[in-house]
């Protein structure tokens, strides 16, 4: 295990504002809280020992492909204007609908392991009967950066090479979910926004017969004139080894690896490197939750399983080395979130293993952009009311609340610069970049604090102060979120775009023990955290929170998206 080096775990300034462009639903709302960086969690504010130790993740929640038939209705794309930022310590609001703006520690705690996760997937292969819309976005020119992110050069200039492929870009919209979004109550207002494609299973590749595969995708990217074009790579064997609700196809022990690497990966590389595609920046996040699951949950037997050959470390290697052959594509590999890898062993022991697992590819620090963070979850960018995780609050810092079990990281915005830090400091080029799933962590509605608490309970501040509104960190599946900030290049620095990994209105995974099977993916089971009867499996004194009447992960979720729409933060417009 390595030591973080607090020399390396540098303070980063927030940004103060970013230009909103023109959107194609209206704009949204530019007057979050301003604050001067979230929980912070540099390593010279991290003494205190814990007394008690954090909880044992359960890992990830679900995945999917759902297949409904939904009709395009001609989504347009999301453009990125280039705009630069300074640094007073505010983050932007958002972007109007429609568009992305863009502009050029560890704590003490004596145990560490996670509080769980949420891996989650999105539909790519669900129908829709229009295969093409235009784009109601004006053509912008790529903001090229000097170095490489990924593999080799050749192909279009304007999408290669690029430091951040998001500035500068059209972000493609994917018409099957933007369709399910506006048929919603209120959906247009985030319909016209860029979400992520899952291929969550080889079939997802080519698709249905009536819906959209891999190809159809970056096709109609074609069409709507996009540049850049968002998927999850999501398949390994063993997949979700520590929960359920997203067990995948491929076993280790039935030629599992096999099928990812001849099946699935080059199935994959197949399409992207279509020469066609040459002008699209293809940005892929690489297996949601599969490594942080070899820090934390190495006493499950499939983990085990996984941490061996033909495991997670061989197959994200085998994935990264054939992305990285393609020099429009550009990879960042999941690293969980704040509440999983957040305490102090666990985040020097993920930065060795997620690091090695780096250093070992072909390109080595070549193959990946940067990293993915809070992917499908719903911990915020930022708390604006506790800033200061050893804040003495009735003699005992904030950080050792039951809420927090002494992870000093309560974020995701210091989370991400701290870790983008600590690569740097063993050898990552200061080119890599982090991105963050904003697309349910609002924490919006009636219930999101305005202020901080004045009590001098512990416990009683912290749950008053927090805009975390979940009654513990762990809790993955279903939760009462609400829509973050929206897709945009550059927020902050260090952090090359937040982005909507997981789109809104996909379930986490099945809320009902008696379930029928999901004909697409009949591996994908019911997870005790996803009924909103149970107690959470980390923490049996709090309930799971999850939503009723939630079908398998990654199907339609109508209930959900109208929940994270009324709990937007920024408020919708």
């Amino acid at each position: 295990m390595i030591v973080v080096d607090v020399k390396y775990l540098l303070a980063f300034a927030l940004v103060a504002s970013l230009s909103a462009c023109g959107g194609s639903s209206g704009g949204f709302d530019q007057s979050p809280e301003s604050v001067t960086g979230g929980a912070s969690s540099t390593s010279s504010s991290s003494s205190s020992s814990s007394s008690s130790s954090s909880s044992s993740s359960t890992s990830s929640g679900g995945e999917n492909n759902s297949s409904s038939s939904s009709s395009s209705s001609g989504a347009g794309t999301s453009t990125s204007s280039s705009s630069s930022s300074s640094s007073s310590g505010t983050l932007p609001g958002s972007s109007g609908g429609g568009t992305a703006s863009g502009s050029s520690s560890s704590s003490s705690s004596s145990s560490s392991s996670s509080s769980s996760s949420s891996s989650s997937n999105s539909s790519s292969s669900s129908s829709s009967s229009s295969s093409s819309s235009s784009s109601s976005s004006s053509s912008s020119s790529s903001s090229s950066s000097s170095s490489s992110s990924t593999g080799s050069s050749g192909g279009n200039q304007n999408a290669v090479g690029l430091d951040n492929p998001f500035v500068g870009a059209k972000w493609y919209v994917d018409p099957v979910w933007s369709a399910k979004a506006a048929a919603e109550p209120n959906g247009t207002l985030i319909s016209g926004e860029s979400t992520f494609v899952w291929m969550d299973r080889i079939g997802a590749i080519e698709g249905p017969a009536d819906g959209f595969g891999l190809r159809d995708h970056l096709d109609e990217a074609l069409a709507q004139g996009a540049d850049l074009f968002q998927f999850v790579v999501y398949d390994l064997p063993n997949r979700d080894c520590a929960a359920l609700a997203s067990n995948g196809e491929l076993r280790i022990s039935e030629n599992g690896f096999a099928r990812y690497q001849n099946e699935y990966i080059k199935g994959i590389t197949d399409v992207i490197s279509d020469p066609a595609y040459a002008s699209i920046r293809i940005v892929a996040v690489v297996e949601v939750d599969s490594l942080p699951n070899l820090v934390t949950n190495m006493d499950v037997a499939d983990c085990q399983e996984a941490n061996g050959s033909g495991g997670y470390r061989d197959g994200i290697r085998y994935a990264l080395d054939a992305l990285a052959e393609i020099p429009n594509t550009y990879a960042y590999l999941d690293i969980a979130h704040s509440g999983w890898l957040g305490w102090s062993d666990n985040f020097a022991e993920g930065v060795e293993l997620i690091g090695d697992v780096v250093e070992s590819t072909a390109a080595g620090w070549d193959s990946i952009a940067g990293f993915a963070s809070n992917s499908a979850n719903y911990t915020p960018v930022q708390e604006p009311y506790l800033s200061n995780p050893n804040l003495q609050v009735g003699g005992n810092p904030v950080r050792s609340a039951d809420f927090y079990e002494w992870n000093s990281y309560f974020d995701e915005l210091t989370f991400v610069q701290d870790w983008r830090a600590a690569m740097i400091a063993r050898g990552a080029p200061t080119t890599i970049g982090m991105l963050i799933d904003t697309g349910r962590n609002g924490w919006g509605g009636a219930n999101r604090p305005t202020g901080q608490s004045s009590s001098s309970d512990l416990n009683t501040f912290v749950d008053e102060s927090r805009v975390d509104r979940r009654s513990h960190r762990g809790n993955w599946c279903n939760q009462h979120g609400g829509v973050g900030y929206r897709p945009q290049a550059n927020p902050a620095p260090g952090v090359d775009a937040f982005v909507w990994v997981k789109p809104q209105g996909e379930s986490d995974g099945i809320s009902e023990a008696d379930f029928v099977p999901d004909p697409n993916d009949p591996a994908k089971q019911h997870d005790p955290m996803c009924d909103p009867d149970a107690n959470n499996t980390s923490n049996s004194a709090v309930g799971t929170n999850a939503m009723d009447n939630a079908p398998h992960a990654g199907r339609w979720f109508p209930e959900a998206f109208e929940l994270l729409l009324n709990n937007a933060y920024p408020p919708l417009q």
